[in-house]
């Protein structure tokens, strides 16, 4: 059930990106966050808790993020994703253009007859329907509490969170500062960038710019396919540096592969 944890825990991460503000491009920001989700039950299946550590590095039009020995590049001009995997030394390329995504999901499977070749033909259709459906029953609700307190060094605002999506829902605490005023308008698109185009998404967007400010802290409990998951993010580094040489590079040697087809 690992894709449903990566699911639950990519959700977390978007609402924290969906909180980060734009500011003036300036040198590249280095940030680094823990996310712990605890243990859960799903279609009788459990998964024990968890502490994952992702490191972002955000430079003028790209950015990159790292965990578990995977990491991803978006390139702002080519509207693309770039999956690394470094055990396997392999890399797939994921177009944000949803006509383009799709036909290469469907380019990825290999066809066992006729038959199954045909339907495949009919699968970018069907993908974009079920993705206006599934975008059409998301919303979100944020409001201010006027609670506020310091963690770290950063003065922060308390914010409630709530959260319908893909028949799951989120309720969330998140504590948000105004003292970093870095670039994450990087983070946001990256993080969002493959739903952003979809109707109905400008909504969401709109209603989470209700918070101010950068997300250091948050704890959320979500409900997904009968499972109840606790979660808690938090900021643990955030600076203004230059990024190691390569950092937005494909690493040489790498072998491209189709997405979704791994080694």
């Amino acid at each position: 059930m690992k894709s449903t944890r990566t699911l639950l825990v990519l959700g977390l991460a978007t609402i924290v990106a969906l909180a980060f503000v734009a500011a003036p491009a300036r040198a590249d920001v280095y940030m680094k966050q823990k996310t712990h989700t605890g243990a859960f039950t799903v279609m009788g299946q459990s998964q024990p808790e968890k502490d994952e550590i992702m490191v972002f590095w955000l430079g003028a039009g790209k950015a990159r993020t790292d965990t578990e020995g995977k990491s991803t590049l978006f390139f702002a001009d080519k509207k693309v994703l770039v999956g690394l995997d470094h055990a396997a030394k392999t890399y797939s390329e994921i177009p944000l253009d949803f006509d383009k995504m799709f036909e290469g999901a469907a380019a990825a499977q290999e066809p066992k007859d006729a038959e199954e070749a045909e339907a495949m033909k009919k699968m970018p259709g069907f993908m974009k329907n079920m993705m206006k459906g599934v975008m059409g029953s998301m919303s979100a609700k944020v409001t201010e509490t006027g609670e506020t307190k310091t963690i770290g060094s950063w003065k922060c605002r308390k914010y409630l969170i709530d959260m319908t999506m893909m028949g799951g829902e989120m309720k969330s605490e998140a504590w948000a500062t105004e003292d970093l005023k870095v670039d994450y308008s990087l983070a946001f698109a990256m993080s969002n960038a493959m739903m952003a185009a979809q109707p109905g998404f400008d909504k969401i967007l709109q209603e989470m710019k209700k918070v101010k400010g950068v997300v250091v802290y948050q704890t959320a409990t979500t409900k997904m396919m009968g499972a109840e998951v606790a979660s808690t993010t938090e900021v643990l580094e955030c600076s203004d540096q230059s990024a190691p040489a390569g950092t937005y590079d494909i690493p040489a040697g790498y072998k491209k592969v189709k997405a979704g087809r791994g080694r």
